[in-house]
């Protein structure tokens, strides 16, 4: 079976990992949006924990970079008199530094994450959904800022009244990853914050045309329980655009471009609401906690 899985963040590397288990290798199309350049490098914090979690290397107590890291380089510019508000361990540090080499070498960022997954022991396809620059921009009160800056510098505490996915009307799809949607016999939304993990893949017009004409089975696994998210601030997101924050509004949000969303079985309440989207509800636990619920929640997400 050809599977593309859809992928961002924490939430999304776990469900990757389970469809690991079950097919072997696939292609995932990671979000860009997060994507930002800090200390001189570029860094890509969902196309990261997808690598490392399937070079198996994440450090899964933080959810972010590389098991037994050290911070000595941020250390040192703290020292230097430097804002060190976004965390890069020097291992990871390490990834950045060659990815922006090879930016600086024409190298587009596609063919950069192969490089950089064929080094790491990757057998999975990652691709970034476009080698163009998209950043996803959080509009607060007091102005206008990076998803980064918003969620890390800021601990996501401003009050939302807008999300902007700037680069997104003239990004291109990456070539591999039209081919690929193209070819899909079924195609995944990994458990992921809608807003700013999965909607910046979305508003790639290539990619979501693609996605609405596809012939493929096209399922997502909603990362809502009851009325919030698993995780993280997709609620404030949610609001910002005008929907509710639970699994019924994930199903809005993906309109026309998913037939299933698989949601967890304590909101068995919401499935007809879910229905009235144009979308079938499958109803399962759809909460992580170990390498056994990944595998049995991609064999539903393989099977719905």
């Amino acid at each position: 079976m050809r599977v593309v899985a859809l992928a961002g963040g924490t939430g999304s590397a776990k469900l990757l990992r389970g469809l690991r288990a079950e097919l072997g290798k696939f292609t995932i199309v990671s979000n860009v949006g997060d994507d930002f350049w800090r200390h001189g490098q570029y860094i890509c914090p969902d196309i990261d924990i997808a690598m490392y979690t399937l070079a198996g290397i994440a450090d899964e107590t933080k959810g972010w970079g590389i098991q037994e890291d050290t911070f000595n380089t941020l250390r040192q510019l703290s020292k230097m008199g430097e804002e060190t508000w976004f965390n890069l361990g020097d291992k990871d540090l390490a990834t950045s530094m060659l990815r922006t080499e090879l930016l600086s070498k024409g190298k587009r960022l596609g063919d950069i994450t192969s490089i950089l997954c064929e080094r790491l022991g990757v057998a999975q396809s990652i691709l970034p959904c476009t080698d163009d620059r998209l950043e996803t921009y959080i509009t607060t009160r007091f102005g206008s800022m990076h998803l980064q800056e918003f969620w890390v510098k800021n601990h996501g505490k401003p009050e939302v009244t807008g999300v902007e996915y700037r680069g997104a009307e003239g990004a291109k799809g990456e070539q591999r990853v039209l081919e690929e949607l193209e070819r899909a016999e079924r195609i995944v939304i990994c458990p992921a914050n809608p807003v700013t993990s999965i909607l910046p893949i979305l508003a790639v017009e290539d990619i979501r045309r693609i996605l609405e004409k596809s012939s493929a089975k096209r399922i997502a696994i909603s990362p809502m329980i009851g009325q919030a998210p698993v995780s993280g601030p997709a609620g404030k997101f949610m609001h910002a655009l005008g929907v509710e924050t639970d699994s019924p509004s994930v199903a809005k949000l993906y309109s026309g471009v998913i037939d299933t969303l698989i949601i967890d079985s304590s909101d068995d309440g919401m499935a007809q609401e879910v229905q009235r989207q144009g979308v079938k509800p499958v109803l399962t636990q759809t909460l992580m906690k170990s390498h056994d619920d990944e595998g049995r929640l991609a064999r539903i997400a393989l099977e719905a």
